[in-house]
């Protein structure tokens, strides 16, 4: 939403500035080392391409609140449970992965951040970011409990619930 003072990015893709900010307001509050998983599909192009976005804008870290998120690219075939991460980058073509993202990210406490509208609505990602026609972020309140991911009420005033 505008009333969080972010910019829209002028490509499509997850805008990582408002991630890092999304993720500033976990409760309790992530501190130090942040460590994130850019999930993506090794031959889809769209999911390549964003993953390499979001490695870009992250480059060796990115603030988010007290923490700094450190990003890095797993394959789909490779994401595992997620331990070891506090955060995941669910990218563009990975609907019929979305599942079973959800369960690990469930099993290991990881918030989910997607650009896809659908892995928030289905309840496969607890955050998704929407860049246009202006910034929108939703959160799946049933995401975030599986996942016991918590944010401050202030927060989520400001956001879409569903």
């Amino acid at each position: 939403m505008a009333v969080l003072g972010w910019a829209t990015p002028t490509s499509a893709g997850l805008n990582v500035p408002i991630a890092a900010r999304v993720v500033s307001f976990v409760q309790p509050a992530h501190a130090g080392a942040v460590p994130a998983a850019i999930l993506f599909a090794p031959g889809n192009e769209a999911s390549e391409a964003e993953a390499g976005a979001i490695e870009r804008m992250t480059g060796s870290g990115i603030a988010a609140g007290r923490g700094t998120l450190k990003a890095r690219r797993v394959p789909i075939g490779s994401m595992g449970s997620l331990t070891g991460y506090q955060v995941a980058f669910v990218t563009t073509g990975l609907r019929s992965e979305q599942g079973d993202i959800s369960a690990a990210a469930a099993r290991s406490s990881v918030l989910t951040i997607s650009s896809d509208p659908v892995c928030v609505q289905a309840g496969h990602c607890v955050v998704g970011i929407a860049t246009s026609p202006k910034v929108q972020i939703t959160v799946n309140r049933a995401a975030a409990r599986a996942a016991n991911i918590r944010f401050g009420s202030a927060f989520l005033m400001l956001v879409k619930e569903i």
